[in-house]
């Protein structure tokens, strides 16, 4: 297996954003590279494949992003370093936010949407079954997830501590992390909530005590807000610099926190007066302290990695051995158990060879 993408620690969001594919252009990459599964997240869009090298997967990404000088973003991995990757990445331990849940369902779903496909063989399928097993172990086993964190609970408690009275502008709550995020606000007794609803959107949840409005009449309600969160999948602005500053009245500070890759909010806002704007890259800053305290369960965690790494490699190796076992068993046959045993001996490293002498011992015993 291979994987290669882009992902928080190499590329800004203004170049990750020409790499947030859509699923009719997932499914012609797919069809363009064979068996391939296509992660794409806010923080990070990775392929990782089979059938064909990696010079035609950065091809693939260049084209379909636009990014001539996409190598100095890219980072690639082969065999055993794309397996590990892809287990570090299911269980969190390479999230901006350490540990976080978000991830593992994002990768279940980008394997089911290919798999749903017809763009996984024996290897995907094998190696992202054991990265989401791994990964509800080190849930169960660790604490590396045992306080949640994600971009939905950071960009909460950024909002709720702003004062005793915090009146929060909620863009694109019918989303993933958009309802998140809400839900994270909801028990804040200090926060009171108005969320925008787009004609006939049946994705929009009603709660008690959130008040929704029209989303086309969302810059009414933006000078009554001291913080504004926004979190849709548009390819255009939810806030533009110009209309904002036309729709603000009232002189406070105010907070506007950005949680969508290609961004919600145009970068200008920033300049206004009494304006503070969190992007997605901003969070990994506010999610250092936690992080570290979450270091010794990544440890832990490493070591689980190992050991289900383990028992894939030998799925993996003994899937492709099973066409050779006929011969294997002829070969075998024909010589005595004495001279198997110094074939062996003369073969393996002596860990590998150890450990077959232990087999056999627990076989005689």
């Amino acid at each position: 297996m291979k994987a290669l993408g882009i992902s928080y620690k190499n590329a800004p969001v203004s170049v990750r954003e020409r790499f947030s594919f859509d699923a009719a252009k997932r499914g012609e990459m797919r069809g363009e590279l064979g068996n391939c599964v296509i992660l794409c997240t806010c923080c990070r869009t990775e392929l990782y494949f089979t059938d064909a090298d990696t010079d035609k997967a950065s091809e693939l990404l260049t084209r379909y992003s636009g990014t001539d000088n996409i190598p100095e973003f890219l980072r690639t991995y082969e065999g055993d370093n794309a397996l590990r990757h892809l287990f570090r990445v299911a269980c969190g331990i390479d999230s901006m936010l350490v540990g976080e849940d978000e991830i593992l369902r994002q990768v279940k779903e980008a394997y089911s949407e290919a798999s749903e496909a017809g763009s996984t063989g024996f290897e995907l399928n094998t190696a992202f079954q054991a990265a989401v097993t791994c990964a509800k172990r080190i849930k169960t086993e660790t604490a590396l997830s045992k306080t949640p964190v994600s971009a939905a609970t950071i960009a909460a408690n950024e909002a709720a501590v702003l004062g005793n009275d915090v009146n929060v502008l909620m863009i694109g709550a019918s989303g993933k992390i958009g309802s998140s995020t809400l839900k994270n606000l909801l028990p804040r007794a200090n926060v009171h909530i108005t969320q925008t609803a787009r004609a006939h959107s049946a994705g929009t949840v009603q709660y008690e005590g959130v008040r929704t409005v029209p989303y086309d009449r969302r810059y009414d309600f933006a000078d009554d807000a001291d913080c504004i969160i926004s979190a849709t999948a548009s390819p255009h602005f939810t806030l533009t610099k110009e209309r904002l500053k036309t729709a603000l009245h009232t002189d406070k500070p105010r907070l506007l926190i950005d949680l969508a890759v290609p961004p919600d909010i145009e970068r200008g806002i920033a300049e206004l007066d009494g304006v503070r704007l969190i992007g997605i890259d901003d969070l990994g800053e506010l999610a250092r302290r936690n992080n570290e305290l979450k270091m010794s369960a990544a440890e832990q965690a490493e070591l689980i990695i190992d050991e289900e790494l383990d028992e894939l490699r030998k799925k993996l190796t003994f899937h492709e051995f099973l066409p050779k076992l006929g011969d294997a068993r002829e070969a075998a046959e024909r010589l005595t158990f004495d001279e198997l045993l110094y074939k062996l001996r003369d073969g393996l490293d002596s860990a590998q060879f150890a450990a077959v002498l232990g087999v056999l011992g627990k076989t005689e015993g």
